[in-house]
């Protein structure tokens, strides 16, 4: 196996672009965006790749990620209904609270 000055270069640059997506993803700064950016990423990486060991690191890599992009979505609907819970019981109290009124 020959490795060539391309090959190291291209290694560098890879860990360039790993150690960028884990400052982006450490810093919390538009976690959706990174974390979208890093499976193009993984994907484009894939289709140059023949090692299989490499391939089950890169299938995890986007396996986690694409969960990371599932929660963040998920978040807002738990959102959506979480405030839609809340309105009804304050909502509820309040109506509590002037019929006890009422009867004072």
């Amino acid at each position: 196996m020959d490795i060539g000055l391309d090959d190291i270069i291209n290694v560098n640059l890879l860990k360039r672009k790993y150690e960028d997506y884990a400052d982006s993803l450490t810093s919390g700064s538009n976690i959706k965006s990174v974390v979208k950016d890093f499976i193009s990423f993984i994907k484009q990486i894939r289709l140059t790749t023949f090692s299989s060991k490499l391939l089950k690191i890169l299938n995890e890599q986007e396996r986690i990620a694409k969960r990371i992009l599932l929660v963040y979505n998920i978040r807002y609907l738990l959102l959506i209904f979480y405030k839609s819970i809340i309105q009804r019981m304050i909502n509820k109290l309040i109506n509590l609270i002037r019929s006890f009124l009422s009867l004072i």
